[in-house]
């Protein structure tokens, strides 16, 4: 009996011991793992709990800013809520609630964050009203962004030229894409501390503050933009056209000041459109100039010495063979001066005065005026057009490209060209941007007497007898050159339904301001340059003019009956917008409120037409039309 007691004793002696050595092994242990976490890896363990409170996060720089060569804005970056969050932080919970304040499917907010764990965006460039839904619901782990979007004021006025910027700030077509690496600010780094349920505490730290990107000014008047794009919109719509395009330069120096294209598109909403709306028709189409290709022929013919102004060409009475190819004229023309070749858009006269001179002649001239190649000013897409080589071209060839055919060009190669013609004969490569004004000395490439006799020309084309009379504003002296140009088919011929027609024109001719060129694609109610484009000149020039101050003449009822003088211009402060085209229904309401009109609004989005054209002859109390399109 004793025995079984001892054996017993000693059994629950060594129970006893052997917990007791587990608890000595236990406390051991955690001696041993607090002096490793409290010395060993205190550093690291810091670093982990600083990580769970403090995040970097890199914040976008705006974009420069677009301006016009006045300094109004074209193109900017504006601050937008953006909606983010950290997806391994936001509790299965909130799911549903966060779903319907952002406006998405369950399903799809729960694919954003499955992709990670970490930082994560939910909606990019919302509109203040879902920022403020979601802000609301206090969700740790989501939070909100301010992200920098583009806007460009003018849209569709602009859009072809400037392009666009996509979600991530990248420029994707236009003077955005071409200039992004300059527009494009560098980023930030942003430190921010949160608090034990995930949410932001304020005061975050820059590690690096963000810088924008360089801004850029163009030639570009947002005023004359507005003009042009407002009268080839009304054109095309009166025509029934398929599209079109103008470009609008000064001159002197080559400044673009206008360069708008048709149909439109609103940058500010790009994915609504079709790619192939974005193009800039005014640098990307190529045409044939048609007859607007004969002042060039014709400075050629004057050049070589063999021809004067007065000098007579008979012109066949309408129909002339050339090798196996037959030129017509729409009219049976018989002796004309070369003056009256241009008035009366004589194709057989054009092609024996280039015939006569030859290929080397009329090739370097019109090389020397800037067809055949891209005009320097960088925009990408730019076509060079095409002017073959003249040991390429026969008789035949010789003769077609007297008269703008078996040649094409883009619309602002064709304002380059008009622009020698205007500027006395000199060439000055064309400018979109202000500092490369100047950079590049004129050249000449037509003689002052030649350059003299061409405008005089010009300006009796657009006389009653010419096919440019309807491009003539009131008040105002201007030259130019119509042009109806069948469009290449698919077979090496030419189409028998399918025009363009243009009309590129001086104003004023007697000291030259503005060269505008107009190009109409496929009018519908009339093919000709004079009766589609031509209107379409006139509009922008008795617009434009007095904006920048070139006033009308009128009548002299003083003691000089029946001379000219000309009227005083206000100043220029003072001076009522030249169109509304470009404004918001916002702006026109405003303008029709203070200044008493009652207003007649159509469509929505941009003011491209008005009723009356001239807002000068409105008072108070009369009846504003517009027109808007987006």
């Amino acid at each position: 009996m004793s025995n079984k007691r001892d054996k017993a004793q000693i059994y629950v002696r060594r129970r006893i011991e052997a917990v007791a050595g587990l608890l000595a092994l236990g406390i051991v242990l955690l001696a041993v793992r607090a002096v490793d976490l409290q010395w060993m890896q205190s550093e690291h363990l810091k670093g982990l709990a600083e990580k769970q409170h403090v995040r970097q996060y890199q914040t976008m720089a705006p974009r420069g800013a677009i301006l016009d060569q006045k300094g109004r804005v074209l193109a900017e970056s504006v601050q937008v809520p953006s909606i983010a969050a950290i997806a391994g932080d936001v509790a299965p919970e909130y799911v549903n609630k966060l779903a319907a304040a952002l406006g998405i499917s369950r399903g799809k907010l729960l694919h954003k964050l499955s992709r990670t764990d970490g930082f994560v965006w939910l909606a990019r460039q919302v509109p203040p009203a879902v920022a403020e839904r979601v802000a609301a619901l206090h969700i740790p782990g989501v939070r909100q962004e301010s992200e920098w979007q583009r806007y460009q004021p003018l849209g569709p006025q602009t859009g072809h030229l400037l392009g666009f910027v996509g979600i991530d700030g990248r420029g994707l077509e236009g003077i955005e894409r071409t200039w992004n690496k300059e527009l494009t600010g560098k980023p930030g780094l942003l430190q921010v501390r949160r608090d034990a349920r995930g949410h932001l505490l304020p005061n975050g730290v820059w590690i690096h503050k963000p810088q924008p990107g360089q801004s850029i000014q163009l030639t570009i008047d947002a005023s004359i933009q507005s003009i042009a794009y407002a009268a080839l919109a009304e054109g095309i719509r009166v025509q029934h056209a398929k599209g079109g395009s103008v470009v609008v330069m000064r001159p002197k120096d080559g400044a673009i000041l206008a360069m708008a294209s048709w149909p439109g598109f609103n940058p500010n909403n790009f994915r609504h459109y079709h790619p192939g709306q974005w193009r800039n028709r005014a640098i990307t189409d190529v045409f044939e100039p048609g007859s607007t290709m004969k002042p060039f022929t014709i400075a050629a013919a004057l050049q070589s010495g063999r021809w004067k102004p007065t000098t007579k060409v008979f012109c066949e009475n309408g129909m002339m063979h050339v090798a196996d190819y037959t030129i017509h004229d729409d009219h049976k023309l018989g002796w004309l001066d070369v003056t009256g070749v241009l008035v009366h858009s004589s194709n057989i006269g054009a092609a024996k005065m280039a015939l006569d001179v030859g290929s080397d002649a009329l090739y370097d001239l019109l090389e020397q005026v800037g067809f055949g190649q891209r005009s320097g000013t960088g925009l990408s897409g730019e076509s060079p057009g095409i002017v073959l080589r003249p040991e390429r071209w026969g008789p035949v060839e010789t003769a077609n490209i007297a008269f703008g055919q078996g040649v094409a060009v883009t619309p602002l190669q064709l304002a380059t060209a008009f622009s020698v013609l205007a500027n006395g004969g000199r060439y000055v490569r064309p400018s979109l941007f202000v500092d490369q004004l100047g950079q590049h000395a004129a050249r000449r490439v037509i003689s002052p007497a030649v350059d003299r006799a061409v405008l005089r020309m010009l300006e009796a084309a657009t006389g009653e007898d010419g096919t440019g009379h309807k491009a003539v504003p009131v008040g105002y002296r201007v030259g130019g050159k119509t042009g109806t140009a069948q469009k290449p088919n698919h077979h090496g011929g030419y189409s028998k339904d399918k025009y363009n027609a243009v009309f590129a024109g001086i104003a004023p001719i007697d000291d030259p301001q503005l060269v505008v060129v107009v190009l109409v694609d496929e009018p519908q109610k009339s093919i000709y340059g004079g009766q589609v484009a031509a209107p379409i000149f006139r509009h922008i020039v008795e617009n434009a003019l007095p904006y920048l101050g070139v006033s009308a003449q009128q009548p002299n009822q003083g003691e000089h009956d029946g001379a000219w003088q000309t009227m005083a211009i206000a100043d220029q402060a003072d001076l009522q917008p030249a169109t509304l085209a470009g404004m918001s229904l916002r702006e026109v309401r405003r303008f029709a409120t203070r200044h008493g009109l009652h207003l007649k609004v159509h469509g929505s989005g941009w003011v491209i037409r008005q009723q009356p054209p001239l807002l000068s002859v409105l008072a108070k109390g009369d009846e504003l039309e517009v027109w808007l399109h987006e």
